[in-house]
């Protein structure tokens, strides 16, 4: 039997540095498991209630919410293995978080129709019932209306997590690092 137990993020939310003011942000995080004998490709949905200034990104404050549950891989059978006490154990842990602690802004430009700000957030990333300090960069573009999308792409590694797994498929059949990338939209008026 296959076994996927890639989470994320996204990791979503994967660690996912967001933000939000007057709407919640609602997005796809897509997490890619790389191994020997094979790649899995999966997605999740996430949401985030966040908060911050506009014009001051570094007030960013939140927490975006992963349900284990929305994790799905293009396989019945793997996506129920993903739910399972030998993996993410979805009863015990439901959801994956990621709450923000802090932003540093590193570049933002004028690109006419939005602004576009580059930042790396720092937050705590929860799952499996452990948390871990992430930092991840993240990409905001954001329209005079104040809607705004977030991009960010990051790494987990399985084993800072505790998920283990069926002995021998973590690093054989399901990498032993996850790839996360999370894509969410909101308004921030």
């Amino acid at each position: 039997m296959r076994v996927i137990k890639p989470l994320l993020l996204l990791t979503a939310l994967v660690g996912l540095p967001f933000m939000g003011h007057a709407a919640p942000f609602t997005g796809q995080l897509k997490f890619t498991s790389k191994a020997p004998k094979e790649d899995i490709f999966g997605t999740a949905e996430g949401k985030a209630d966040l908060k911050a200034t506009p014009t001051d990104l570094t007030t960013l404050t939140g927490t975006i919410t992963v349900p284990v549950s929305t994790m799905k891989t293009g396989n019945e059978m793997r996506d129920q293995h993903l739910l399972s006490p030998t993996w993410l154990d979805g009863a015990q842990f439901p959801n994956i978080t990621y709450t923000v602690k802090s932003v540093v802004v590193g570049s933002t430009a004028d690109k006419g129709k939005y602004t576009e700000a580059q930042v790396k957030v720092t937050g705590d990333f929860t799952l499996h019932g452990v948390t871990k300090e992430v930092v991840a960069p993240a990409t905001l573009k954001i329209k005079p209306d104040g809607k705004t999308k977030i991009t960010t792409e990051f790494n987990i590694a399985l084993g800072d997590f505790k998920v283990e797994g069926k002995a021998g498929v973590v690093g054989d059949k399901v990498g032993s690092t996850i790839a996360c990338e999370a894509t969410l939209v909101g308004s921030l008026q």
